[in-house]
Order: C-alpha cells, then sequence, then structure tokens
C-alpha cells in the first residue's frame, strides 16, 4: 500500500490539473499560476513523503542543474500531426491557430491528409515513436486505421466525457472517463465465411491483452485521483472471453483496495445507469465495441460527440484525437464543433508538460461556453468553427 501511495505521490502533479480542468473558469485562472508541484493549492497531500536531508543538503549547483531541467516551458516540442480526411483539415486549422494564440511553443511534423494506401507509411510511426505524442484529425479507411493501431501497438482507448457549465443537457451531471480495448474483442477484425451462406467474426481475448488493459485503467485511476472503476461486460453469457476480461480485472482490483472502488455490471445495465444516474459513473472500462457504445452514449449526454476529447494509448506514447467522423456532408462548409479537439490538444500539451498553455486553452474554452452565446450547428446554435476559435482566442488574448 505504501507503494502505491508514494506512485501516486509521484503523479500529483497530472491528477491535480485534471482536477483544476474540471473546475470553473475562476478557479481555472488562479491554478494556471500554480506550478506543477501544487497546481491547486498549497498544502501537500497527506501521504507526501517527508523532505530527505540528504537531498535538501545539496549543494546549489547541483540543484540550479535540476532546476534548470523544470523550466522547459519554452522549449521547442515537435509532435506528430496527421490532418486526417473531410472535417479533419478545418479542425486540425482551429487547433493550430489556438496553439498560436496561447503561444505554444510546438513544431508540427505533418503528414498527408489522406492515407496513400492501408498501410501506414514507415516515416509516420518513426515520427511517432521519436515524437512519442501525436494528434489527428478523422480518418475513414479502417484498414488503415487497423494497420496504425497495429503498428504502433495502440492498445486502449481513452475518452473523457464530461458537461460543459452553460451547455445544458435533459441528463444531468457527467464527469467520467471510459476506456476501452482497442486491440482483442469483437473488433479484432477477423472474420470468414464458412461455408457459404454462414459467415463468422472471431472474439479474441488473451490473458496478456486483458491484464495489460488492466493495469492501464488502475494506473490511470491512481494518477488521476479516480476513485471508482465499474467494468461492464456480458461475462454471464460469454464465460469464456468476457469471463477472462473480468477475471484480470478483478486481480488487478485487489491490488489497489481500498483506495480505488470496484464494481462490475452487465453492459445493459451500464448502459442504464449511463443515462439514467450519470453522475455516478466514474471510470467505465470494458472490451472494444462495448467500449465503443459506452463512449458513443457518454459524448450525446455532454451534448454532442464533437465535445469529448480522447486519445490511444500504446507502450510507445500517445495519439490524440476526438470522437468527430469524417463528416463528407460538412467538410468545407466551416460548420464542424473544434471543442473535442482544442481539449484535446489541452490534455496533449499536459501530456508534455506545456501545463500554462493548457489552462490558459482549458480556460478560454470553458469561458465561451459560460459567458457567450457561441455554439456550433451540432449543439443548437449557428456559430461557424472559425466563429467559435475565434472566440476562443479572444479570451485567451484577455488572459
Amino acid at each position: 500500500m505504501n507503494n502505491l501511495r508514494n506512485l501516486r505521490v509521484g503523479r500529483a502533479p497530472i491528477g491535480q490539473w485534471l482536477r483544476c480542468y474540471t473546475k470553473g473558469c475562476d478557479e481555472s485562472k488562479k491554478c494556471t499560476k500554480l506550478r506543477s508541484k501544487s497546481m491547486c493549492g498549497d498544502q501537500p497531500k497527506k501521504n507526501q513523503h517527508k523532505a530527505n536531508p540528504k537531498k535538501a543538503d545539496q549543494p546549489k549547483g547541483d540543484q540550479q542543474k535540476k532546476a534548470n531541467k523544470k523550466e522547459t516551458s519554452n522549449e521547442v516540442r515537435k509532435i506528430t500531426l496527421i490532418e486526417g480526411q473531410g472535417v479533419g483539415c478545418e479542425l486540425i486549422q482551429s487547433l493550430k491557430t489556438v496553439f498560436d494564440a496561447a503561444k505554444v511553443p510546438i513544431e508540427w511534423e505533418s503528414f498527408p491528409d489522406e492515407p496513400s494506401s492501408h498501410k501506414v507509411s514507415k516515416e509516420l510511426l518513426d515520427s511517432l515513436r521519436r515524437n512519442k505524442v501525436g494528434i489527428k484529425g478523422p480518418i475513414e479507411d479502417p484498414l488503415w486505421m487497423k494497420d496504425l493501431r497495429k503498428q504502433f501497438d495502440l492498445f486502449a482507448y481513452t475518452a473523457v466525457c464530461r458537461n460543459m457549465e452553460g451547455q445544458d443537457n435533459p441528463y444531468g451531471k457527467l464527469n467520467c472517463v471510459i476506456i476501452r480495448d482497442m486491440m482483442e474483442g469483437e473488433y479484432s477484425g477477423i472474420e470468414h465465411d464458412v461455408v457459404p451462406g454462414v459467415l463468422q467474426s472471431i472474439k479474441i481475448s488473451t490473458a496478456a491483452g486483458a491484464e495489460r488493459i488492466a493495469k492501464y485503467v488502475f494506473d490511470y485511476a491512481n494518477e488521476f485521483d479516480r476513485k471508482k472503476i465499474t467494468v461492464a461486460h456480458k461475462a454471464n453469457i460469454m464465460r469464456m472471453t468476457d469471463g477472462n476480461f473480468l477475471k484480470h480485472m478483478r486481480k488487478e482490483a485487489i491490488k489497489h483496495m481500498p483506495d480505488r472502488l470496484f464494481e462490475e455490471r452487465y453492459m445493459d445495465t451500464a448502459c442504464l445507469n449511463l443515462i439514467m444516474k450519470p453522475e455516478t459513473n466514474d471510470v467505465l472500462v470494458s472490451s472494444s465495441m462495448y467500449g465503443d457504445v459506452l463512449v458513443m452514449m457518454a459524448s450525446s449526454i455532454t451534448g454532442s460527440k464533437a465535445m469529448c476529447p480522447g486519445y490511444g494509448v500504446s507502450p510507445h506514447g500517445r495519439l490524440y484525437d476526438t470522437l468527430n467522423k469524417v463528416g463528407e456532408e460538412v467538410a468545407g462548409k466551416d460548420q464542424i464543433n473544434p471543442t473535442g479537439m482544442l481539449f484535446s490538444g489541452v490534455l496533449m500539451l499536459r501530456r508534455i508538460g506545456l501545463i500554462d498553455q493548457a489552462m490558459s486553452i482549458s480556460c478560454a474554452i470553458k469561458s465561451v461556453y459560460k459567458d457567450t452565446d457561441m455554439r456550433t450547428k451540432d449543439i443548437g446554435g449557428k456559430a461557424k468553427c472559425s466563429e467559435f476559435t475565434k472566440a476562443v482566442c479572444d479570451f485567451i488574448a484577455k488572459q
């Protein structure tokens, strides 16, 4: 248990920032001024280590070297950028405009907006592995996306779904994270003809895959101080595959009790609970197809799937995006909602340590929703993507 607590302390800056991210704009402005060692207040955590006398007595030269390492907010970071298809160009342009307004020190390594084949290029993979962070617009080609997941080993997808203050919805308050498998389950993509007229799809579930997802889920909960993990399954029907997934979730949960609550729900019950009692959900985890359904439901509760940021998780890094689809019918019409893409940018900046810029952009987005009636068409407004983007930039300029 002490080791777990030590781990949580070491990750405190990220968890504290996420709590700032869920606060109102006024509190977020205060948080912007605070550094990563105490993002939301001056009081240490209950389990924080006592000062190490040996470290406290280090020569000033060593202390200065450490201080210099921390002062990296102005260091230019390279980020892999995939513009995507359809509305991807507009989403990425909105992101770039806001980043410029916030003076984010980013150098983009850009790749074509449309894949030239069903295979991911070596140059793109090398860029992702080298930079360890990338962001992409929507891609329509499922074979290209499947190859990207396989080559970059994107094993989990994390979607952050929360209501925005100022944006009403009929369901109630929602602030939850949904984590789903990206490599196994129904979306493993293995299907074939058995005999004429009979088709078969294979659902994969391995011990190694389930264990990796379970570990990531609880590591995430510890890192961001999420208290309850709910696994959605149908192990009553698919006793072997879903049973394997559930077994490894239980095994990992035992290691983190009582600091983390763990509950199991049948998939249909989890869906009902998400609609009827959205405020009771914290972290939802499931296999590929079930998780996809949960993500779509949760994002709809927030008002639009375009409101939610997300990212794929790999041992090699993170690939950020939003839940927007290609949207060919609105592409080029300046109608797409860039909120989710901008928040994905915020999460990405926090990941690479650009805390001040992340908080500045986050506060500006929330100010647009809280203090103006600027809304895009998908959530009942008339604003264009470019107008929404300008409103965010204006709030950044006022900070």
